[in-house]
């Protein structure tokens, strides 16, 4: 069995049993190959923009006789994937406009019947409000953290809803969903960004009469209102 990190098994175990799963910048295609060793998915398209990566992947499926279950790709973004042929499309590991690049040239085949599972390692404030804007509703949202690093993964589908729901600033820069159920590891992250804000404001402080500075202790003033609105879900 692949050994995976603790990132990606929260990603697969967020894939619907019985889907075929699509996995963009597969990297190693650790993630596709547990997915249907897990029975998971009965089956798998492992793709990737690079060949080096991808001729990795090859080799782990082989090695763990797994291709007859799991295709490979060489291809940027959904370019080489046609519509309806993957139930979930899953995008991870990359920054949250690139993720937005390759779903807005993927919009295609991406339809309603299309489940997107991501994990935007930046910009993910920016990312939801692309989300939203495009026509996704977020079905779930998990949070975990490890070695150090705090991730956010979505999962969403394109809405048949004429009319977009509203979301605040604070929903949006932490996540309507994870708010909601008051996630004890988006707490945590919370804190620390509002110990971060805070050292940051009282270290500029003393330079407050600079034009430029007082432009950063507005911005640091804002996001402490924001972070302050998102603790008050934990009130």
């Amino acid at each position: 069995m692949v050994r995976i990190s603790d990132r990606l098994r929260t990603v697969a175990h967020m894939c619907d049993k019985g889907a075929v799963v699509a996995d963009i910048g597969t990297d190693h295609g650790y993630l596709p190959i547990y997915l249907v060793q897990e029975g998971i998915a009965p089956s798998a398209i492992a793709m990737d923009l690079r060949k080096g990566p991808l001729d990795k992947a090859k080799k782990h499926i082989s090695d763990n006789c797994l291709e007859d279950k799991i295709q490979t790709r060489l291809s940027d973004g959904l370019e080489k994937l046609s519509e309806n042929e993957a139930d979930i499309i899953t995008i991870c590991g990359m920054g949250g406009r690139l993720i937005a690049d390759i779903v807005t040239k993927g919009m295609n085949v991406i339809t309603q019947n299309t489940t997107l599972i991501v994990s935007p390692q930046s910009e993910v404030g920016d990312f939801r409000h692309f989300l939203v804007s495009q026509g996704f509703t977020v079905v779930d949202e998990q949070m975990l953290k490890e070695d150090g690093k705090y991730y956010f993964i979505i999962k969403c589908r394109k809405s048949d809803e004429s009319v977009r729901p509203e979301y605040s600033e604070t929903q949006y820069e932490y996540g309507w969903k994870l708010l909601e159920k008051r996630d004890r590891v988006l707490y945590e992250y919370i804190v620390k960004e509002k110990a971060v804000n805070e050292g940051i404001s009282n270290g500029l402080k003393k330079d407050e009469s600079n034009p430029t500075v007082k432009l950063r202790l507005q911005q640091l003033s804002k996001k402490n209102n924001i972070i302050m609105d998102a603790l008050s879900y934990y009130d």
